[in-house]
């Protein structure tokens, strides 16, 4: 049996897992929204740009597990 290097299997998660990360990265988008929304009243500019760093770091871990999630197959669950 060959491995083939390019080819990649899905990973297989419960549907319970696979709602959670989809909740998850859905919370992160939304927190990342509403610490634009905060943003526009910061004054500091060492506060703004941490806060602008935030808003990117939650946009970033989102796509990473919605990324993460195209690459999963739900698992039938067991009767």
């Amino acid at each position: 049996m060959q491995f083939e290097a390019n080819r990649q299997d899905p990973y297989h998660i419960s549907e319970r897992l696979h709602r959670a990360i989809q909740s998850k990265a859905l919370m992160l988008e939304i927190d990342a929204v509403r610490d634009e929304l905060a943003a526009s009243a910061i004054d500091n500019p060492d506060q703004l740009r941490r806060q602008r760093l935030l808003i990117q770091a939650q946009r970033d871990e989102a796509e990473r597990l919605r990324d993460f999630l195209t690459r999963t197959s739900v698992r039938p669950a067991l009767l």
